[in-house]
């Protein structure tokens, strides 16, 4: 019989802009009590609609009931920082500048300044104004019957959580990969039992970043579309620079006039005096394509890889990063393989469906296909027990140390000399 569990953990803090953790880490896990799991199945969303519950749900159960395995879904630090995974809007003192500074220029007198919009429903009712003055000034003939405003509006992630971004999300990951693996309702093999990452997207992306931090741990990553570089729309201070370019997505669907631009909370920026800076060695620990990084994870156990990609995802994945990181994997003898789609022909509408990013992708179709190959070199090759549990990171000027005790994983950053 299928069995679905709840569990609610510590993990960890945020080492790097010493902000203590104020919620408990929430993930399910979905196994069969009739079998024994051949592997713990991390299948990790990303953004947008795979972090859906009611899809995760299904998705798990599947897999879960059709292969020998037991599913695990993360709800990882900030899944909440879309408005249908729960995230509320509001302006924080950068949206209010730009709020200032673009009605200003449109010619847009405010009924009261946006230093008094304190909460959601007065930013609601000065936006109702402007979109209402933008149609009054278009019958007037003030503006073109094609203008629009560009504003910018931040997103309060549930749980008064806050973009880390990557990080955080990966320790989560793997702390509880670790809690299975020692609290597991089954048998866990002695600890032994294999990990394996799944995802798309961002998804992907932390399932390769889960592999960066602990390869040991990490048997194989399977990706659909992930960035090998962190990406900048999606730290969330990327408005600082232009509100336009750098945030994270933008919609017409609240007002007609106005088209909303949207960014996460985050407590990362560019001022290079702030103890938040988000510095190049930041920068430097989020990127999977980092060729020294690389060179250092060669003398650990290596995970398998496998994954997909369209060709023509420029916007949000470049192929050209992606294929550079599976090269270098590669030459550094990694069982890796990428699967770049360029043709038409490669469209099938059932497990590929288009070459856009994601390339609207059967996730379901991946696992099946995907996982039981990569179970298989598993089972023929086991990964031995690797008694060093800690890697370290020089990144400019500092050195991210990341270390497996008491069945946790600990970040220490020092200094790099």
């Amino acid at each position: 019989m299928q069995i679905n569990r709840i569990y609610e953990i510590d993990s960890c803090d945020d080492v790097e802009l010493d902000i203590k953790r104020e919620s408990k880490l929430e993930f399910k896990l979905w196994y069969d009590d009739e079998k024994k799991p051949e592997a713990l199945v991390f299948i990790t969303p990303g953004l947008g609609g795979d972090a859906d519950n009611n899809y995760r749900e299904h998705l798990a159960q599947t897999i879960a009931s059709d292969l020998n395995v037991a599913v695990v879904s993360v709800n990882y630090h900030c899944i909440g920082n879309r408005p249908q995974t729960g995230s509320t809007f509001y302006l924080d003192e950068i949206d209010k500048l730009i709020l200032d500074a673009t009605t200003q220029a449109a010619g847009i007198k405010l009924p009261y300044g946006v230093d008094k919009i304190q909460n959601y429903d007065q930013m609601s009712e000065i936006f109702h104004f402007i979109n209402q003055a933008l149609i009054k000034g278009k019958k007037e003939g003030k503006f073109r019957l094609d203008y629009f405003l560009n504003l910018h509006v931040s997103l309060q992630p549930a749980k008064n959580e806050y973009q880390n971004f990557g990080i955080m999300q990966a320790q989560d990951l793997i702390n509880v990969a670790l809690y299975l693996k020692k609290n597991a309702p089954f048998d866990t093999m002695g600890g032994g039992i294999p990990v394996i990452m799944i995802g798309s997207s961002h998804g992907g992306y932390l399932s390769h970043l889960a592999a960066k931090i602990a390869p040991w741990l990490i048997n194989g990553v399977i990706d659909n579309s992930s960035y090998a570089k962190f990406l900048w729309k999606l730290v969330g201070f990327g408005k600082e620079i232009d509100f336009i370019q750098y945030s994270e997505f933008s919609t017409f669907d609240f007002f007609q006039h106005i088209k909303v631009f949207c960014s996460n909370k985050t407590f990362w920026t560019s001022n290079s005096s702030s103890p938040y800076f988000f510095s190049p060695a930041r920068r430097m620990i989020r990127n999977i394509l980092e060729p020294s990084h690389l060179q250092i994870q060669t003398t650990y156990p290596k995970p398998y890889y496998v994954s997909y990609h369209s060709f023509y995802d420029r916007r949000i994945a470049p192929p050209e990063d992606k294929i550079e990181l599976y090269d270098i994997f590669q030459k550094y003898h990694f069982d890796a393989k990428l699967y770049m789609i360029k043709e038409q022909s490669q469209i099938d509408g059932k497990f590929i469906k288009s070459l856009d990013h994601g390339m609207g992708m059967s996730i379901k179709t991946l696992i099946k296909k995907e996982l039981p190959i990569m179970l298989e070199k598993i089972k023929n090759n086991p990964k031995k027990e690797y008694k060093n549990k800690s890697i370290s990171y020089p990144c400019e000027d500092l050195l991210y140390n990341f270390t497996q005790k008491e069945d946790k994983i600990f970040l220490e950053i020092k200094g790099n000399k």
